[in-house]
């Protein structure tokens, strides 16, 4: 079983490297091919059995991927005016920018064509007006565009993770026309209503604190309203699997569930003729398993934890005995049947993963007394043996975390869990009860938070680190595998050298006079990094999109880990537009930044001005202001700092968002300053910058638009763009391709750019 799982989830993965989804036909190519060697009794053959396993799980994905695309919105509707007929399928979020939520489509209609289709699309509406709550009925009309994530090195990539959730489009609703409430049926996302029910009561009778979103989080899984900030303490302290609903947690209740049945049980004669004590306590354990799994909404970590204590317990009320790994392998063969396109998410990897180092680290051990292996071995397999998997999807792993979980897991599961879990129960009969309840268990979580959050600022104790290649980390998980192994197993310690690999790997850098430019995809906004040998530059960190949720933490801070930096030599946030200086914050809370230049430093703690004249040389590579002048500081965007690097007789020049009138006083006073092999365009492109005289004056071999897909200003505006092709610029949009890089070497060469999207193309993404 565990074997052919595992080649199944094989074939899974062999789809997810192919650029193209391969055509529907092969589905049909490749069943007809299993159906024959199973009907002429290939089966028996157990050469040729773990084989078609993987052809099997390879066309199962392949035909679930069709599924998942099977609708793609057109491209001549995007932007358009459409009518759309469905249902909220989602609990309502709302934010700074409107209520977002799930919808899930039923119809859609321009004009007079008019389509069935049975997608999900995000929505945004900006309506103080109406309440909307999960499964009601609605007909809006909406602008909507196909689901496009930014994609950079290091960062998060929403078109899979949209792809897997089955998420076709995003759009927000049109408010200039009339919104129709079409029905309300308690049946129709009936868990959700119920989710939503429990999310208002506790709004209402939960006081706001530090923790006070964290119990929603453990209660329902809603996760929407917790800031950059809390998920870095647990990003540092290893702990963040705790503030999700997952096995841990499922464990807990259910085990929780099951003493407090088999002991009552056992006290009343009469029930125990019927059915015996560990019996009752196995079912009232997957009762509780399935009630705490549904007020999760059923995420792929409570999938895995019901599978499996349901594969547990089932057996034992069978009477019959089951290994840890047939248990494991059965879950991870449920999971993928339910939707394989999950081995695109993280939670994935780390829920099976810890469950199978658990197994692996502990299980089939002579077992000696004491509190040590009951728990402290157990916690020790776990922060060791998810040392690639951390570095892998998170490029950082806490070595305070064994310290961190060892506190933190006996708190979380043994009084704040329960105590949410019977608070939350409590608000169905009794509101102020429940709140009483639910802000006891916030009082203590607080304690903990506090101990965390001092575990987090302890220095050294995180180690950032980016594995290159999937070979690197074959040899980590090869390396713990002979680590966690038992006592006693011949070259053990071997696992150290296999680990040498992901320990001692460093990011290529630029050498001494080269410089290396990344201009990063943050939608609609402009963030840069320049790097020379030695140092690193931050140019404008992004735009901020929510009080949570930023392009500095999302973006830039995973890139700079991603390169190897330690800290910024020098941030330059040109303006105070929140497209330039959102995510500014959040990188200067992740890294030692030695300086910030602005044209409003009364925006950022100890920064200075940028000025003309102001000039600079690290490792060969010399930088110097340009613009403004003392006397141009208050002229918003035309006030942008404007940045000239020279490597040998290479020039970049940085613009931020200056426009005609800037440009026309460059043009005057700086034009022998100008000229410069790339450029980044103006203002994204405008149509209120691009001078033809500062152009011509620039005369750029590239010019990079930074600029959002389908962003709402049009940029770059096309008047502009014919301009630089009229002198035959080659221009690239951060919106058609990802993050793009630029190698300028030390002989003066500038090598072709490296466009993000198109070198790491997958199926899921859209090439555009």
């Amino acid at each position: 079983m565990r074997s052919w799982t595992l080649a199944f989830l094989c074939g899974v993965l062999l789809l997810q490297p192919f650029q193209i989804l391969p055509a529907s036909y092969w589905v049909v190519i490749l069943i007809s091919i299993y159906s024959v060697w199973f009907l002429w009794g290939g089966k028996s053959i157990f050469l040729f059995r773990l084989p078609m396993a993987m052809v099997l799980g390879f066309t199962w994905c392949l035909w679930f991927a069709h599924f998942q695309s099977a609708w793609q919105l057109d491209e001549n509707w995007e932007g358009k005016p459409l009518s759309a007929s469905g249902y909220i399928a989602s609990i309502p979020d709302k934010n700074i920018r409107g209520t977002s939520f799930l919808f899930a489509l039923k119809e859609l209609q321009y004009e007079n064509k008019k389509i069935k289709c049975h997608s999900k699309i995000r929505l945004t509406w900006r309506n103080e007006k109406e309440t909307l709550h999960v499964g009601d009925g609605w007909r809006f009309v909406v602008h909507l565009k196909k689901t496009y994530g930014t994609l950079n090195p290091g960062g998060f990539d929403y078109e899979a993770f949209a792809l897997q959730e089955g998420i076709r489009a995003n759009g927000y609703v049109v408010t200039k026309f009339p919104s129709m409430h079409l029905s309300s049926h308690w049946y129709r996302y009936s868990i959700d209503r119920v989710r939503e029910f429990l999310k208002e009561k506790m709004a209402v009778n939960l006081a706001a604190s530090n923790t006070s979103q964290w119990i929603t989080a453990l209660t329902i899984g809603e996760r929407h309203d917790i800031n950059q900030a809390d998920w870095q303490v647990l990003r540092n302290t290893g702990t963040n699997h705790l503030m999700a609903i997952a096995g841990l947690h499922i464990g807990f209740m259910a085990a929780f569930a099951h003493f407090i049945v088999a002991f009552v049980w056992r006290r009343i004669p009469r029930l125990t003729l019927i059915l015996p004590a560990v019996h009752a306590g196995a079912i009232a354990a997957l009762i509780m398993a399935l009630t705490y799994s549904a007020m999760a909404g059923f995420s792929i970590p409570t999938q895995r934890a019901c599978l499996m204590l349901s594969v547990f317990l089932i057996t034992l009320l069978q009477r019959r005995n089951i290994a840890s790994w047939h248990a494991w392998s059965t879950a991870l063969l449920c999971v993928l049947l339910w939707n394989p396109l999950s081995v695109l998410t993280e939670s994935f990897w780390l829920s099976f993963g810890s469950v199978a180092l658990i197994i692996y680290g502990v299980g089939g051990r002579l077992a000696p007394g004491g509190l040590w292996w009951k728990w402290g071995r157990i916690q020790w397999v776990i922060a060791i043996g998810l040392l690639p998997l951390s570095i892998w999807l998170f490029q950082q792993f806490s070595f305070i975390s064994f310290v961190a979980n060892s506190i933190a897991i006996p708190w979380v599961g043994f009084i704040v869990v329960p105590l949410c879990f019977i608070g939350c129960f409590t608000l169905f009969f009794s509101a102020k009860a429940g709140g009483v309840i639910l802000g006891l268990a916030d009082k203590i979580l607080n304690v903990l938070w506090s101990i965390l959050a001092w575990l987090s600022h302890v220095p050294g104790m995180v180690w950032y680190q980016m594995v290159p290649s999937h070979w690197i980390l074959l040899a980590a998980l090869v390396g713990i595998l002979f680590l966690l192994s038992p006592i006693g197993f011949p070259g053990r310690y071997l696992g150290l050298i296999w680990l040498l690999p992901l320990i001692l790997f460093k990011p290529h850098a630029p050498k001494m006079g080269e410089a290396w430019l990344s201009v990063l995809d943050v939608g609609q906004g402009l963030a840069v990094v320049l790097q020379t040998e030695k140092h690193v530059l931050v140019y404008d960190a992004g735009p901020r999109l929510s009080t949570t949720y930023d392009m500095g933490e999302s973006v830039v801070v995973p890139f700079l880990h991603a390169i190897g930096a330690k800290q910024i030599d020098m941030m330059v946030i040109s303006h105070g537009d929140n497209d330039h200086i959102g995510g500014a914050n959040a990188v200067i809370g992740q890294f030692p930044v030695l300086s910030i230049k602005t044209s409003v430093p009364e925006k950022l703690p100890n920064a200075n001005y940028c000025l003309r004249g102001m000039s600079w040389r690290w490792d060969g590579v010399d930088f110097s202001f340009i613009y403004p002048t003392a006397e141009n500081l208050n002229l918003d965007n035309d006030s942008s700092c404007v940045l000239r690097v020279t490597i040998g007789k290479r020039h970049i020049l940085l613009t931020g968002d200056i426009e005609k009138w800037a440009e026309k006083e460059l043009v005057a006073n700086q034009r022998s300053e100008l000229s410069a092999d790339i450029l980044v365009a103006p203002h994204h492109g405008s149509k209120t910058s691009g001078l033809e005289s500062f152009i011509e004056a620039v005369h750029p071999n590239y010019v990079l638009f930074a600029v959002g897909y389908r962003n709402r200003y049009h940029f770059p505006h096309q008047l502009v763009v014919e301009k630089y092709r009229h002198l035959n610029v080659s221009a690239y949009e951060t919106a058609r391709t990802g993050a793009i890089q630029f190698h300028i070497n030390a002989d003066d060469t500038i090598a072709l750019p490296d466009l993000y999207r198109a070198q790491h193309l997958h199926y899921w993404n859209n090439a555009i």
